[in-house]
């Protein structure tokens, strides 16, 4: 008995005889689906969807079913609603530990809120280096995910050791919304931060980046305690950074209530550390108006100002950028105390400064008020700056860089005091500086004579052959040191 299968694939043949040798296949008859079909047939099967008279068709294999029933509509057009997700994008997962290099790949995002936690309670400097990059590498869709994110937590990671980089970045890579939303948490915070370590950076950046309603705002909190914040440690940058501020408006009137503030204080301002570099600003970045309040004050206690280790500076910059009254004023005050100022520590500063910048004039003028002879001195300042720990180095600028006549003059008056200034720690440096290099040595036979020829004992006392000086010549003062031994 045979078993046929009259649709579907090719069926087996099966003996039914379990000694038959092998299966037989049989090829199936021709399906009805096969055949040609004219128009009324197909119209008859597959209804009117089917095309006009006069074509024919290929009927379909397999199932009467029409693509358009109804079995099929409801699930094929859920599946076309289905959004489909962009294959380039691969989300990692936050399990420690986190993997920053594989982070780094434009395709990659992870939970950047997560992140960004590590920052504020862990202190961890890798995750604000790994947040940094990502924002110059990643894409638009993660720059702003990563800036959202900072946003929500801008207070903490302003004033975090590593956190506030990351919120100077936002600056850059920021929407001009999220910039905005930036300035409002600085907003009532401004005092804090330019008083933090930290902080202030951030505050400094913001002040080249927000709107400038936001930075009237700013200025308008820090004016509230100007002695206390122009000189602080940290604020004082945000002074500076301050002054240098263009705006595109109208400006706040800043230096009204900075000299209203400090009238009286600009000569206390000038002689701190961080006072003198905001004073240095005013008169660098400030109209004559406004700054003409510091300057007359400075100027009125110069003396003071200039023998401050930090106020030097001020004076300093008033005798090289001032206005010409200005300059004049100081430049006056300085040679009429020429003496004392080119011996002390940081008034000789401006001294050298007046040196360098005020050329043969100033150098004239100069060397009139030192070389002059004094009936109460034995001998000449200009002797004395020589040998002075701090006025060395005037007499030396002078010799090296002044012209042939100046410095011979100056040599001149040097070398009459030769034995004084050989014997002093720092008048030697200017003694070798005036004297012939081939004699500018310790004592010796001539240049040129053999120290084994012992010629001369008689004329310079000197034994070339027991180096040593004769007993029946007292020279015993040539090159002596003042602690009593030979130099």
């Amino acid at each position: 008995m045979l078993t046929i299968y009259s649709e579907g694939t090719a069926p087996l043949v099966r003996p039914s005889s379990a000694y038959a040798p092998r299966a037989v296949r049989v090829t199936p008859p021709t399906t009805p689906f096969a055949q040609n079909f004219n128009h009324a047939q197909l119209n008859q099967i597959y209804g009117p969807q089917v095309a006009p008279p006069g074509q024919q068709v290929q009927a379909p294999i397999g199932t009467r079913l029409s693509p358009t029933a109804s079995d099929f509509a409801g699930q094929w057009q859920t599946i076309a609603q289905q959004p489909v997700a962009p294959q380039s994008q691969h989300y990692m997962s936050t399990v420690e530990p986190l993997n920053y290099r594989r982070l780094l790949d434009r395709d990659m995002s992870c939970n950047w809120r997560y992140i960004v936690d590590k920052i504020v309670c862990s202190n961890d400097q890798q995750a604000s280096i790994f947040l940094q990059q990502k924002l110059k590498l990643g894409t638009p869709e993660q720059k702003f995910e990563i800036v959202q994110a900072i946003i929500d937590q801008a207070y903490p990671l302003m004033i975090n050791r590593f956190g506030n980089f990351l919120v100077q970045r936002c600056f850059e890579h920021g929407s001009p919304e999220q910039v905005v939303s930036i300035a409002q948490a600085i907003r009532g915070n401004t005092l804090n931060l330019s008083m933090d370590a930290f902080g202030c950076h951030v505050v400094q950046k913001a002040f080249d980046s927000v709107p400038e309603e936001y930075k009237a705002i700013m200025v308008h909190e820090l004016l509230r305690r100007i002695p206390e914040t122009v000189i602080h440690r940290y604020a004082c940058h945000v002074w500076q950074k301050l002054f240098e501020l263009r705006w595109s408006g109208t400006p706040p009137l800043i230096m009204k209530y900075v000299n209203e503030a400090l009238r009286g204080m600009w000569h206390e301002v000038a002689l701190g550390e961080t006072g003198s570099l905001v004073v240095q600003n005013i008169f660098e970045n400030c109209l004559d108006e406004d700054k003409r309040p510091c300057i007359n004050e400075v100027l009125a206690s110069i003396d003071v100002v200039a023998h401050g280790q930090f106020g030097n500076w001020c004076i300093q910059h008033i005798c090289e950028h001032g206005a010409l009254p200005d300059r004049n004023r100081a430049v006056d005050h300085v040679l009429r105390y020429a003496t004392e100022y080119s011996m002390d520590q940081f008034a000789s500063k401006v001294v050298e400064k007046c040196l360098k910048i005020g050329g043969s004039d100033f150098l004239d003028r100069y060397l009139d008020v030192v070389c002059e002879a004094r009936p109460d001195r034995p001998r000449m300042p200009l002797v004395d700056i020589a040998g002075d720990q701090f006025g060395n180095y005037l007499i030396q600028y002078i010799l090296a860089n002044a012209d042939a006549q100046r410095r011979e003059i100056v040599a001149a008056h040097i070398r009459k005091h030769m034995v004084s200034l050989r014997g002093s720690k720092y008048g030697s440096r200017v003694a070798m500086l005036c004297c012939n290099p081939a004699f500018a040595t310790r004592p010796g036979p001539p240049t040129g004579v053999s120290r084994s020829s012992g010629r001369y004992p008689d004329q310079t006392g000197y034994d070339a052959g027991s180096r040593q000086y004769s007993n029946n010549v007292d020279r015993g003062y040539v090159g002596m040191g003042r602690n009593g031994t030979y130099r």
